[in-house]
């Protein structure tokens, strides 16, 4: 193996990490040598965008943590989450990808370029007491000189797939949602896909007679809802969807339910069971939902969500 690469994998696999800055920087890297132009040099403008985009559809999508203390997010998060908030106030709160709308995102490019600067653009070479020559830094001019950017490019998809490894278990230590490594790996395709819920209402019209959220009843704007967000459970179950009016759905958003809802819906759980035997239904979800029952789902994701 060439010892560029080795030197690469070594970086990513042992150095010290406070957050998650050094898997955007490097994977930033990579990207850039597979796009055209002169890839020996790369300029922070680049690196900084291509951050803010992993960021923006990490967050936007599943709200991950970057670093240990959630009340202290890294600056970049911080800023991602800024514009995240401007955004969803002028167009709502239906997740979308950098890709679609980074033309409506005003960047302040030197403030990021600063925040790389402070950190990340030279601490990345150094593991243990060892400093790697994989880049010459200039601080003043924003960039980076590759010795050989054609080697990033000829193995990006191995890169990609150990930096895509590294970062996933780097979040797996600050988050406790689930299926964190689907989540990172469905952030860099092209289009996320929620699946369409109307499978379940043959279900649900068996015992959600009343919107979940306000107790009253339908008048045709009925909507399927994700108790624990789909943002943290990323899986569509029987046992976490309920009806809800449309209105309810929107304004519930994705905060935390109360103890008080989880019992309902557990208790919901209870009967639905007792309702789809009663009607001799027998198939995947309703194992499922007996096995959410025994094993208690929606208390121990609930948990989760708040931890």
């Amino acid at each position: 193996m060439d010892n560029t690469l080795k030197d690469w994998f070594t970086v990513i696999k042992n150095g010290s990490i406070d957050n998650t800055y050094k898997m955007g920087w490097s994977k930033s890297i990579v990207e850039c040598c597979l796009e055209g132009g002169n890839n020996s040099i790369i300029s922070f403008d680049r690196i900084s965008k291509n951050m803010f985009k992993y960021y923006w559809n990490q967050t936007i999508f599943f709200d991950l943590q970057q670093s240990p203390n959630p009340k202290k997010p890294p600056v970049l998060v911080t800023y991602v989450k800024e514009k995240i908030k401007e955004f969803q106030k002028v167009n709502g709160f239906k997740p979308i990808k950098f890709e679609r709308v980074e033309d409506e995102i005003d960047l302040d490019i030197k403030f990021l370029n600063n925040q790389l600067k402070k950190d990340v653009s030279y601490r990345f070479l150094k593991v243990d007491r060892k400093e790697f020559s994989l880049y010459e830094l200039d601080k003043g001019k924003e960039i980076i000189v590759l010795p050989n950017p054609e080697i990033l490019k000829e193995y990006s998809d191995l890169l990609f797939e150990i930096i895509n490894y590294r970062w996933s278990q780097i979040l797996e230590n600050f988050n406790s949602s689930p299926r964190i490594s689907q989540k990172i790996k469905i952030t860099d395709r092209g289009n996320i896909r929620r699946k369409s819920l109307s499978k379940f209402h043959k279900y649900l019209t068996l015992s959600d007679k009343k919107c979940f959220i306000c107790g009253e009843d339908f008048e045709g704007d009925i909507s399927i809802d994700h108790v624990i967000p789909w943002s943290f459970m990323y899986s569509d179950d029987l046992w976490n969807l309920v009806y809800t009016h449309k209105g309810c759905n929107s304004s519930k958003s994705n905060r935390i339910v109360d103890e008080s809802e989880i019992q309902r819906l557990e208790n919901r759980n209870l009967e639905l069971v007792e309702v789809l035997d009663s009607k001799g239904i027998s198939d995947k979800h309703l194992e499922e939902l007996r096995l959410s029952n025994e094993k208690n789902f929606p208390k121990k994701f609930w948990i989760g969500f708040k931890g």
